[in-house]
């Protein structure tokens, strides 16, 4: 008897020391690779329990089904695969289903009763395993002879979905951030080849200018009207297209870290009123209700820049005929006051998820033609001023954007836009 005591304790002892092997050799695996690593885990998994099968069952949200991705490589498994037992769709139910929505591990030795002992399982021991606190997969072990799983086994097993977790969140870090740098280097690519492009336009629109002058002039002199307004809509399409060149030179600048601002004392409101006076048309009027002056320290050219975009857009998208209204005020926030410049449009409004995009680079609307980037510079140009650049539309009709910049505490402006 007591001979027979101590085999079974060097059993157990031998049975504890290969787990703690296995688990040794798991935290060896890399992570780079994510479904040879749950391979290997559960082939590890089976060798340290003696288990007929091993699964590693990912949740598919897309279908809602569990999914395995790792699996042990043993004659059930490769059987059970065979018949389609590596997708479980979660309204079919089951133990191991359970097992997922629960959190509530298993471990049962009489398996002949449920559907798995259809396929010659009889013991099963199963538990969650979790990424950032949120269930993920299931963890799964197999016998085809009965009471064949300890208690320990199930202990052994919930060390492994433990360190499943950890492995799985630090392979989609991994991922993430690889998918991030090669995002950051096709922008980095892309806006290197405008700015290039950008400075060669440049070069070339000057000449383009001072010869579509000269024939305007020509036309003018010799009274042939129609050549008169071709010339001068050839111009004004130059000079939109050296708007945009400008707004790329821009975004250079600022990846750069050499966006430069010239505060001076100015009146916004004459500001505003010489801006919207270039924009005003019989197609589209534009009003502005404003108090005689609203003195603050800021680049007026910058400011026009930012002015300019915003009634660009309000002009592009309001409905024919449609008011467009430029609002120019003062509030107090805290103990400091902000002169505040809304521009208004009845055009069509803007989706939640729209309007949080709009202030990043490249990003436009569904129906805009431009590269997506005056609402970008206009809230960088806000930055610079230690402001900020709002997009609202209320009740989803019309858009609002509005800038605000505070009106004092000149020390605090900096003459470089904030990186």
């Amino acid at each position: 008897m007591n001979q027979m005591l101590c085999m079974d304790i060097d059993t157990v002892s031998q049975r504890q020391d290969r787990l703690l092997a296995t688990l040794e050799r798991l935290l060896e695996l890399p992570t780079t690779e994510e479904n040879w690593m749950l391979n290997q885990a559960a082939q590890l998994v089976a060798e340290a329990l003696g288990a007929e099968k091993v699964d590693i069952f990912l949740h598919e949200p897309a279908t809602d089904t569990l999914v395995a991705l790792g699996a042990s490589d043993t004659p059930m498994g490769r059987r059970q695969y065979a018949i389609g037992m590596d997708r479980l769709l979660l309204m079919n139910g089951g133990r191991l289903v359970d097992v997922f929505l629960t959190g509530v591990p298993c471990l049962t030795g009489h398996a002949d009763q449920n559907v798995e002992g259809l396929f010659g399982v009889k013991s099963i021991i199963s538990t969650v395993f979790q990424v950032e606190e949120c269930h993920r997969g299931v963890l799964s072990a197999s016998s085809s002879k009965p009471e064949f799983f300890l208690e320990q086994d199930l202990l052994f097993l919930q060390a492994v979905a433990r360190w499943l977790g950890i492995a799985i969140h630090r392979a989609e870090l991994v991922e993430r951030t690889k998918q991030a740098a090669v995002e950051q280097g096709r922008r980095l690519a892309a806006e290197e080849l405008l700015t290039i492009m950008a400075h060669d336009l440049r070069n070339y629109l000057t000449p383009l200018k001072g010869r579509l002058e000269l024939l305007g002039r020509r036309a003018l002199r010799e009274g042939r009207e129609e050549d008169v307004r071709d010339a001068t809509a050839a111009s004004h399409t130059l000079n939109l297209l050296r708007g945009v060149i400008s707004d790329l030179l821009d975004v250079a600048r600022l990846n750069r870290g050499i966006f430069i601002i010239n505060p001076q004392p100015i009146n916004l409101v004459d500001l505003v009123q010489e801006v919207v006076s270039a924009f005003t048309g019989p197609g589209t009027p534009i009003y502005v209700h404003a108090p005689q002056e609203v003195e603050l320290l800021a680049d007026p050219d910058r400011l026009q820049q930012v002015l300019a975009n915003l009634l660009a857009n309000a002009v592009k998208y309001a409905p024919k005929h449609t008011p467009i209204t430029v609002q120019v005020d003062k509030e107090r926030r805290g103990d400091e006051p902000w002169a505040l410049l809304t521009v208004s449009n009845g055009g069509p409004g803007l989706c939640l998820e729209l309007r949080s995009q709009l202030l990043h680079p490249f990003v436009a609307g569904v129906a805009s033609t431009g590269l997506g980037l005056g609402l970008y510079l206009a809230h960088r140009i806000a930055a610079a001023h230690h402001g900020t650049i709002t997009i609202d539309s209320p009740q989803g009709q019309g858009v609002q954007v509005t800038l605000a910049i505070p009106m004092e505490d000149e020390d605090c402006l900096s003459k470089k836009a904030p990186m």
